[in-house]
């Protein structure tokens, strides 16, 4: 299943932060000029600032790294719980969306399956495997090994196990592109029912050839 990971970013102490904080806490003594040495006397030095906000970003970063796994612990509960035919469709459908693999996008994906706004046999996406961020992976049309006509793409979904998966994938999206574009709304119709009935006989994203 998709998974983007969480990167980490040490806290960097620079002298434009040094800088920041000399003219902050000179500020702070300008305000108040009467009272200038006993506020510089309970300003911290740099050094103890510096220490501090390093301390503190360390735990701002383990509290965030910590919800966003209980975010992805949540989302695979949530999968898990479907039935097994819906819970392959779901991962299936989640590899290749075109949304960055984040849980709270996860999570979305999910919310909107649960009200009913997202169809697996429909989905509103083609099927081909996208990466962490997004991207497809592959573009199957611009592949000249793997062109598919639309007859040709009737055919195979059809009968789906007398072809090879990449073929199904690529009949698969013009299946989804004829009926998009097709005037004729009864052979529209007739191609989503085929891309539909095609969707949960793809296989293995994984196992597909290159």
């Amino acid at each position: 299943m998709r998974f983007k990971p969480w990167p980490r970013h040490a806290f960097t102490d620079t002298s434009r932060k040094r800088a920041a904080l000399r003219r902050k806490q000179r500020l702070e003594r300008e305000a108040l000029p009467l009272f200038a040495d006993q506020i510089a006397e309970a300003q911290p030095g740099e050094d103890q600032v510096m220490q501090d906000r390093a301390a503190a970003w360390d735990a701002r970063e383990a509290r965030d790294r910590s919800a966003r796994a209980a975010q992805w612990r949540d989302a695979r509960h949530m999968i898990d719980a479907l039935p097994d035919a819906e819970r392959r469709a779901m991962r299936k459908l989640w590899d290749c969306a075109p949304y960055p693999a984040d849980p709270s996008r996860l999570l979305g994906v999910l919310h909107s399956y649960s009200l009913g706004r997202l169809d697996l046999k429909r989905p509103p996406f083609p099927l081909s495997r996208t990466d962490a961020s997004g991207t497809r992976i592959a573009n199957l049309f611009a592949s000249p090994d793997l062109f598919v006509t639309i007859l040709t793409a009737r055919d195979i979904a059809e009968d789906p196990d007398a072809y090879r998966l990449a073929e199904r994938h690529a009949a698969y999206h013009h299946l989804q592109a004829a009926a998009s574009a097709n005037r004729d709304k009864d052979r529209a119709a007739q191609d989503r029912v085929l891309a539909s009935r095609l969707f949960l006989r793809l296989g293995d994203l994984e196992d597909a050839p290159a």
